[in-house]
């Protein structure tokens, strides 16, 4: 059986160039562009006629083409459409496997089993395979057949709890237990390839979103401990070292996070506040935070940012070595020199919306950096679907007989 679709990646210097993946998720293929950003071929399987509903986000409903985020997410995948339900759907998925490092799905391993499809079913054919599942809460529990949005997530961790102001609790502005639950199965899936490489033996990995996010809480430390402490919703501050705070300036929003008492006094000597300072009930914590910010100091904060400019206050900060910068907005950030410098935004040619500007993967490859932010354009659906199946060894008739079938 001939499946090496690798012919055209032989100069690919990617790390995870080597590295195949099945990739079987459907709303949230964060999963599968990390793998694909950082060099490995992955296969996305999608339904006949509608593919990925990730392809509709975003997209003019009128033409019934791509969105942005297809085009963002489904970047150097290839594309199969393969009907799972259908019995020659999931003969085709078996014989697929074998060729592949791993596969990866967000729905529970239950429901794949169901179609023959489960980690012990596939590892009879395929014993290296690594298998992954990202599931909202969990495969096992009372919550495990909860639906589920990023807000629900957050807020069954008690993340949402701590986060806002005091009348309202607010979510993140990005669906980040999506991403940390991804970030944490890619590298799952990583250790189990690893280990697969001397037992000749995959693993399955299984991965919440919830419990990524319960995973960088440190809250919970303070609470397991019994110390009966819990942080209030105190909106950008925090409790023990301030000030931590968004402050309006004339021509805009600007944060600043002083860390110590040396950063403080550093910002108060650059503003020629010397009320701030050395000698004042300001200076030091914790008297500052517990008893002075968030009373007088913060109304005096805010009404000094008030009477300068956010390039003023940034000079400020830059001089002294305070942690403190504008709020950007997007625009902003897309021409910020940094963003330049790091490489974080790409172009790419995308069939469908032409050329259009991506973000970046954030880890850089600098040993040999030539095509390490290499990116291929997101396929059209079932794009490689006769390929994958001549790879298969199908004959023109078979893969005709599978399209007529509703199969492919």
């Amino acid at each position: 059986m001939d499946l090496d679709l690798r012919k055209e990646r032989a100069n690919d210097m990617r790390p995870l160039a080597s590295l195949r993946i099945l990739d079987l998720t459907d709303g949230n293929p964060y999963p599968g562009s990390l793998f694909a950003d950082y060099g490995a071929e992955v296969l996305k399987i999608e339904p006949p006629g509608r593919g990925d509903s990730i392809r509709r986000r975003g997209a003019d409903g009128a033409d019934g083409s791509d969105g942005p985020y297809q085009s963002y997410y489904g970047r150097s995948k290839k594309s199969m459409t393969l009907d799972l339900t259908q019995r020659a759907g999931q003969e085709v998925l078996r014989r697929l496997a074998p060729a592949f490092d791993m596969l990866v799905a967000n729905v529970p391993e239950a429901r794949l089993a169901e179609l023959g499809l489960g980690y012990g079913q596939l590892k009879q054919v395929a014993p290296k395979l690594v298998y992954g599942v990202l599931t909202p809460f969990g495969e096992e529990g009372p919550w495990k057949d909860l639906p589920d949005y990023d807000l629900l997530v957050m807020a069954r961790t008690g993340l949402l709890e701590k986060t806002g102001l005091p009348d309202k609790p607010t979510r993140i502005g990005c669906p980040l237990s999506y991403y940390y639950g991804a970030w944490h199965l890619t590298a799952g899936m990583m250790a189990a390839w690893l280990d697969a490489q001397d037992s000749g033996e995959g693993r399955k990995v299984s991965v919440s979103c919830w419990q990524a996010i319960c995973s960088i809480d440190d809250t919970y430390v303070q609470g397991l401990q019994g110390l009966n402490v819990l942080p209030k919703r105190i909106g950008n501050g925090f409790p023990t070292t301030n000030p931590t705070d968004t402050f309006q300036c004339k021509n805009g929003w600007f944060a600043l996070s002083i860390g110590s008492d040396a950063q403080w006094l550093a910002f108060a000597a650059g503003a020629g506040r010397d009320d701030w300072g050395e000698g004042t009930v300001y200076a030091h914590d914790p008297g500052r935070s517990m008893e002075h910010y968030f009373g007088e100091l913060d109304g005096q904060l805010r009404d000094y940012f008030r009477t300068i400019t956010i390039e003023e206050a940034d000079r400020i900060c830059r001089e002294a070595m305070v942690p403190g910068g504008p709020c950007n907005t997007v625009r902003e950030l897309m021409d910020d020199e940094q963003v330049a410098a790091r490489h974080m935004l790409l172009e790419v040619d995308d069939p469908v919306l032409g050329r259009v500007k991506q973000l970046g993967k954030p880890a850089k490859f600098l040993r040999d950096s030539e095509g390490d932010d290499a990116v291929g354009p997101a396929p059209a659906l079932g794009a490689h679907t006769d390929q994958v199946l001549a790879g298969l060894g199908m004959a023109e008739q078979e893969i005709s007989d599978l399209r007529r079938q509703g199969v492919v």
